[in-house]
């Protein structure tokens, strides 16, 4: 394989396509919970949230170099596939594709992105090495998605319920993913629940808030209108995957955290797919 094909693969790698993807469905779900049809505007959603995605992807890793050298050193930015200047370069220009197309939907949304923007880099830079705060504060960005799509609807109150479901799952993966990089992140003294009170405790952490998110799925169906089809996909898609991946991670926290993380976007997926069809 050549330098430039290594390259060009090595920049997709960094974008995390399939986060992208999951970002930008859930500007659409916000968008089309709260009664929005025009394609064009759910076009431009998709992808001006998949770009800043792209962005808050590419800039974690930019400021996580070391950290992912003894954690991920299979990272395109770790293993010298892309530099440092290129990464930050492709990002910015990502961020800046996300934000014009947020711009061309409404000024609320481009004022989002913005937000965004900024806040993406804040974590990265600093928030992320904070533990607790950085972890609830990635967890309002993604919550964050949802609204940026809803306030491009008819009907944005529509979209904050499950703005609330992607908050609670990403804050419980959050816990769980500090269990995955402890390593690293004890070396470069970052501050996650894992490295300062111990895998034990960030997986009880991690459980009670996912165990919560599991005892109250049903309630939209029955208490708030919603059909039979959100309870099956919430109770097979989101509470199933996970039950499993809190078992893998309570019989070895450490070992099984990547795997574990990794179901855990199953429920993401699934949630936003239930509320959507439900």
């Amino acid at each position: 394989m050549d330098r430039s094909t290594r390259t060009i693969l090595g920049a997709i790698d960094l974008l995390r396509p399939g986060n992208c993807l999951i970002i930008g469905f859930a500007a659409l779900v916000g968008y089309t919970i709260g009664g929005g049809s025009d394609p064009l505007k759910a076009s431009l959603l998709f992808l001006g949230a998949a770009m800043l995605g792209a962005w808050g992807n590419i800039i974690n890793d930019f400021f996580d170099l070391e950290v992912d050298k003894v954690n991920k050193p299979w990272r395109p930015l770790a293993r010298g596939i892309i530099t440092p200047r290129q990464g930050l370069t492709l990002g910015l220009l990502l961020a800046s594709l996300g934000i014009a197309s947020s711009i061309s939907v409404s000024l609320v949304c481009g004022a989002l992105a913005v937000a965004s923007f900024l806040l993406l880099f804040i974590y990265s830079w600093r928030a992320k090495s904070s533990g607790l705060p950085g972890n609830i504060l990635v967890s309002l960005l993604s919550a964050l998605n949802i609204i940026y799509g809803g306030v491009a609807s008819p009907k944005p109150q529509l979209s904050i319920l499950p703005s609330i479901y992607a908050f609670t799952i990403i804050l419980g993966r959050e816990l769980a993913k500090s269990l995955e990089d402890i390593k690293g992140d004890a070396e470069a003294g970052i501050k996650t629940i894992a490295v300062q009170h111990g895998p034990r405790t960030a997986i009880q952490a991690s459980g009670a808030v996912l165990l919560a998110l599991v005892a109250i799925s049903p309630l939209p169906a029955l208490f708030l209108g919603y059909s039979t089809r959100y309870l099956a996909l919430a109770l097979l898609g989101v509470d199933l995957p996970i039950l499993y991946s809190l078992r893998l991670l309570w019989r070895n926290p450490v070992a099984n955290a990547w795997r574990a993380t990794r179901i855990l976007k199953i429920p993401l997926f699934m949630g936003l797919l239930a509320f959507l069809l439900g």
